[in-house]
């Protein structure tokens, strides 16, 4: 297991073939992902970086990824009131969200690791006692992230990934072609609130059910791309716990692809728009797959209370060719 004094330690993973990744026990942080020799995410060398990490690199993100409006939510009549982190709302489980904890090291071997973390009742503001596993796993070109959860009182739940993906080392991402197998995604308001219902991808800059180069999305004229200064919205899937392909990214100038699978309801989309220093805007995007935004406050969204008799398993699949 880990001790205190080794939260930046370095774990080495490799499918034995073409893919290696680098994982951190603090934030459990996909530091990187190789493969064949190239670099496939945004990554710092140094890993005291992480400490701090302003835009999320490779972290681990929840108790709720992705943001709860004002920070407000109610369960089994109770009503609970997180820290506003992002303008008037929660994002990414707060402050001091799982990104900025210290995760145990409970198995490795040189293709997986499985790492622990227990987050105490009221953590955050957030009910009950959780607890977290995840395992993440090298194998024939795929990294695999499983997540597994209970609790001890109703509370909510919705993790992620957050790497940002750029195929080609490049400093942007608008060269890359992308395809994303949903047929609706959420508006969002000023605040980066969904507004309500999904909305048809079909005719307009969100519309990637075809392979289509990223900056021919960003250059359309939409009141949508103006509220999330570029590309930051939740596409959404069937909520069955089935394994979707949500996504392919490609590099026309690597010929690399990474397709994203997952039992998630939903992916969120960010072309890095505010990413700076030691990166740029929109050098690269992120495929988060998660629950939808909001949706402890919305009865037609998925589910995102999980029960004592429950337990929480989600399955994230990055697959490189």
């Amino acid at each position: 297991m880990t001790t205190i004094d080794e939260p930046m330690r370095v774990i080495q993973l490799s499918d034995s073939k073409n893919l290696t990744a680098e994982i951190l026990p603090f934030g459990a942080i996909i530091k990187s992902i190789k493969f064949k020799n190239q670099e496939m995410t945004l990554s710092v060398d140094d890993p005291q970086y992480y400490l701090e990490n302003p835009f999320y690199l490779g972290a681990t993100v929840g108790r709720y990824a992705n943001r709860i409006a004002e920070g407000r939510f109610n369960l089994s009549g109770s009503q609970y009131q997180l820290e506003a982190n992002n303008g008037p709302n929660s994002l990414h489980g707060g402050v001091k969200g799982f990104n900025k904890v210290l995760w145990q090291v409970t198995k490795q071997t040189d293709s997986e690791v499985e790492l622990y973390y227990c987050s105490v009742d009221g953590e955050e503001g957030f009910p009950g006692e959780l607890k977290v596993w995840q395992t993440i796993t090298a194998e024939n070109g795929q990294l695999l992230l499983k997540f597994k959860a209970t609790c001890n009182k109703e509370t909510l739940v919705n993790f992620t990934n957050h790497c940002y993906f750029n195929l080609e080392s490049s400093d942007t991402i608008e060269n890359h072609l992308l395809q994303v197998n949903a047929t609706h995604y959420l508006p969002i308001d000023g605040h980066s609130i969904p507004l309500g219902e999904p909305a048809p991808v079909a005719n307009s800059c969100f519309d990637f059910i075809k392979p289509k180069l990223i900056k021919d999305a960003l250059t359309q004229s939409h009141t949508q791309l103006d509220a999330a200064n570029g590309l930051d919205h939740c596409y959404v899937f069937e909520n069955d716990d089935s394994l979707h392909t949500m996504a392919t990214l490609t590099s026309p100038h690597t010929n690399v692809s990474l397709t994203l699978k997952s039992t998630q309801p939903g992916m969120q989309l960010y072309t890095a728009n505010f990413v700076s220093d030691p990166f740029r805007a929109r050098q690269a995007l992120c495929l988060e797959a998660q629950n939808w935004p909001d949706a402890p406050n919305r009865e037609n969204y998925p589910k995102a209370n999980l029960l004592p008799d429950e337990e929480y398993n989600q399955v994230i699949i990055y697959a490189f060719s």
